[in-house]
């Protein structure tokens, strides 16, 4: 049985339920993106902190049968990345709807969408930086025995390239997923202040 690939599908359920539940009943937009923020942040939360403190899942020499291994391109810490996109996507419209006067969101939707993707793609690249540079100095400063290849030990956090490029198109796919959410549920994307 794969446990980890059961906790990335029952995330998806439980998304999409409440997704689905927002839109069977008829709740203030606000509110209903205040819930959709929560719950996605939630999940998010929960499937980080399975994955990376409470079990191996996200270690780098871990592979699950349906989502990969963590090393390459997809891997459970690639879901991690996925709804990171849809919660920061959600919190960004949330806190320009919230705050109006700090609003980055625009008069036209297709200009707020490429905003609030844009600066996600942002927050990606500087994650990946960061792990770029713990890595770094943990290799070049401190000499840990991060990498061995004839023990098949590999303890950075960022193991390969394709890891890299996995985690950046994923949370570009989440930010995408997270502004449809928000579109299809009918949520004011547009600025009412600003432009």
């Amino acid at each position: 049985m794969d446990i980890p690939a059961l906790v990335i599908l029952f995330s998806f359920i439980v998304s999409i339920c409440i997704v689905l539940l927002l839109r069977f009943f008829k709740v203030e937009r606000l509110q209903a993106l205040t819930i959709q923020l929560f719950s996605i942040s939630t999940i998010w939360l929960c499937v980080t902190l399975l994955g990376e403190f409470v079990f191996p899942w996200a270690g780098n020499a871990t592979c699950s049968i349906y989502l990969g291994c963590v090393e390459g391109f997809a891997g459970y810490d690639a879901f991690e990345h996925l709804f990171f996109g849809i919660a920061a996507a959600l919190a960004i419209v949330w806190l320009s709807q919230r705050f109006p006067e700090y609003s980055i969101l625009h008069s036209e939707a297709w200009k707020t969408a490429l905003t609030v993707i844009a600066t996600i793609a942002l927050i990606a690249v500087l994650w990946e930086m960061l792990e770029c540079a713990h890595d770094a100095l943990r290799l070049n400063l401190l000499h840990e025995p991060l990498r061995n290849i004839r023990l098949h030990i590999n303890l950075l956090d960022q193991p390969t390239n394709l890891d890299t490029m996995g985690d950046l198109t994923f949370s570009l796919v989440g930010s995408v997923i997270g502004f449809f959410l928000l579109y299809i549920r009918g949520t004011d994307v547009s600025s009412r202040t600003r432009r």
